[in-house]
């Protein structure tokens, strides 16, 4: 049960902002280029500062892009970093994006307080671009938002087993955890994009969690599936 709560109670879900009609891709690429996420203007609560935090930011950036594309060309397609400055080939899609909201939060009071306790959080804004049809106008936008350490600490825990293994879950989560599950979310909303396009498996496709009107987190949808016929009607290829 205690392992069970420590996998469950961190998690990241999705927003979308908008799909453009206007260039929206006709096939699946062959490739996908990830560009590092922007940090301007983002809010970036960690213990850093000066020369320190300018080199958080660059690795954070960094570690988010290799994560992502390390996802998606094991998920679904080919998926390489592409560099700000690097000449975009005429074909493949590019995701750009923006970090909004990095808390690093607390390892202690996750650890010793826990149920929300010194919280991480990352929110990013992500933008997904068919190169063939538009390098400016995005196709899909949506945002990511999630964070760990709303599982009991060490004084909230009901019993000694799942207090000690609260203690290991909320010392060892933060940025790097967060980034991973972003990646994982980032991932799978281009698999559900894909999903309903029927350009790849229902198992290639991973469940996107989707942000309530709010900022609440909704049920987890359910990958998109063709309607079942009705009863009364005759099945055949």
């Amino acid at each position: 049960m205690a392992v069970a709560l420590l996998v469950g109670c961190a998690s990241v879900s999705v927003k979308d902002l908008d799909e453009s009609g206007r260039v929206k891709p006709r096939r699946k690429p062959q490739q996908v280029y990830v560009m590092p996420f922007s940090t301007a203007g983002a809010e970036f609560n960690v213990d850093r500062e000066g020369s320190e935090l300018e080199s958080f930011k660059h690795d954070t950036a960094v570690m988010l892009a290799d994560l992502t594309a390390e996802r998606i060309g094991a998920q679904l397609v080919p998926a390489q970093i592409a560099g700000v400055n690097d000449s975009m080939p005429g074909t493949g899609w590019l995701i750009k994006g923006r970090f909004i909201v990095v808390n690093q939060g607390s390892r202690a009071l996750r650890s010793f307080v826990g149920l929300g306790a010194g919280a991480s959080k990352m929110q990013v804004a992500v933008e997904v671009f068919d190169l063939a049809r538009s390098r400016s106008t995005p196709f899909l936008k949506f945002e990511t938002e999630g964070g760990s350490g709303s599982m009991p600490g060490l004084i909230t825990s009901p019993g000694p087993a799942s207090a000690a293994i609260s203690m290991v879950g909320g010392s060892l989560r933060g940025v790097s955890d967060d980034a991973q599950r972003t990646a994982r979310m980032i991932a799978a909303r281009l698999s559900q994009y894909m999903l309903d396009r029927r350009w790849i498996k229902p198992e290639q496709a991973t469940t996107v969690k989707v942000a309530a009107e709010g900022g609440t987190a909704a049920q987890p949808q359910p990958p998109t599936a063709k309607p079942k016929p009705k009863t009364s009607q005759k099945l055949g290829r």
